[in-house]
């Protein structure tokens, strides 16, 4: 197939690292798959500009041998003309993710007389209920609407944009990330790491920016009600000197650690040393983090309806929570008193390799493929 991929939410530079791989990867692998793809970046610049994200010309690009056209527009996405440059290219199918995209994607749809695929991010949810887009919303449900099918995230994903757009739920379908084969533990180091549930300290790791949504103070809280815990925590971000002198509060230095940002590389390796990695983040997408901990061995909690909820059963290959202090307090005390911690870690390494990246794309384009014929 020749596919345009139209999302904002893709770097096209080396420079662009604030920005998340994901959607680059489905797309490496769709090529890899035997597939033509082409990225559209629609950047509206007020979005751009709220978000501080650097504003490249528009004009082609190319990016781990991917090609990209990048081009910026002062608004959404009203008229098919904003994608006359599109007229005279090839392609069979449209796939969007991420707001600007989706609109865009309606239009340039209409435009080239092909099909498109929307898909559901947690930004999507968040446009669909706040009252500041407003402007956007007829918008927005009329291009999921359209969409010859509507692919959300994750499974709490599929229940949030099926109840703001109950007319979708026939055309839904969940498209996961995956990981990479080289990441995962081997399976004969598993025992040997539950050990480190069994006899204290309880060490916990947890990474990820530090903002609101992901919860960290929450987390610093609950471990202020043990003894024999530590935590250490990677990541930087504006909620950092908040994070810190809560520590400070609690007399929690010697048992917390924040290592500040680190590479994927340390990340996976903090990952495969410690038992138990939290992260109580708030409506998550996704959480390629929480997969990632699975494929190293640990025991993982994620909040309910976010995230890996759906794809992590309670106390079968992890745990879900309420991210409330009360919350974490409860599963870390769960944790500390569990009798086979070997098994639930095997049975997350399980779920994890259910999950390789490549097979996660193909299901992606599989789902495409079979709705076309």
């Amino acid at each position: 197939m020749n596919i345009l991929f139209v999302t904002d939410l893709c770097p096209i530079t080396e420079k662009e690292c604030g920005l998340p791989l994901t959607l680059l990867n489905f797309i490496l692998d769709f090529k890899a798959l035997g597939h033509n793809v082409t990225l559209l970046r629609p950047n509206v610049i007020p979005n751009i500009l709220i978000r501080k994200r650097k504003i490249l010309p528009d004009g082609e690009y190319e990016f781990q041998g991917v090609k990209c056209i990048n081009k910026n527009f002062f608004t959404p996405f009203f008229s098919q003309n904003q994608f006359k440059f599109l007229k005279n290219k090839d392609f069979d199918v449209i796939l969007s993710h991420m707001p600007s995209g989706i609109l865009a994607a309606r239009k340039i749809s209409k435009l080239l007389k092909i099909p498109y695929f929307a898909s559901v991010h947690s930004s999507d949810i968040e446009v669909l209920k706040n009252p500041v887009y407003s402007f956007l919303w007829y918008s927005i449900k009329k291009a999921y609407n359209e969409a010859k099918l509507v692919l959300p995230r994750s499974y709490w994903l599929k229940d949030e944009i099926e109840k703001i757009i109950p007319e979708i739920k026939n055309k839904t379908y969940i498209i996961p990330s995956g990981i990479e084969e080289q990441f995962y533990i081997e399976r004969e180091k598993i025992f040997e790491k539950s050990q480190g549930i069994l006899f204290p300290p309880l060490k916990i790791f947890a990474a990820g920016s530090f903002i609101k949504r992901k919860n960290f103070k929450n987390l610093i809280q609950a471990i202020s009600n043990f003894d024999d815990v530590e935590l250490i925590i990677a990541g930087d971000g504006k909620e950092k000197n908040h994070l810190l002198n809560l520590t400070k509060k609690f007399k929690l230095q010697k048992r917390i650690f924040f290592t500040g940002k680190r590479k994927r590389k340390d990340i996976l390796e903090l990952m495969e040393k410690n038992p138990v990695f939290i992260l109580p983040s708030i409506k998550e997408t996704f959480g390629m983090v929480y997969l990632e901990a699975m494929a190293k061995g640990c025991i993982v909690v994620c909040s309910k309806n976010s995230g890996m909820a759906g794809f992590i059963e309670d106390s079968v290959n992890g745990f879900l929570i309420e991210p409330s202090v009360s919350g974490i307090t409860a599963v870390i005390e769960k944790i500390k008193n569990f009798k086979n911690p070997e098994c639930l870690m095997n049975k997350a390494l399980d779920t994890a390799f259910s999950m390789e990246r490549i097979k996660m794309s193909e299901n992606y384009i599989n789902i495409i493929q079979n709705i076309l014929v």
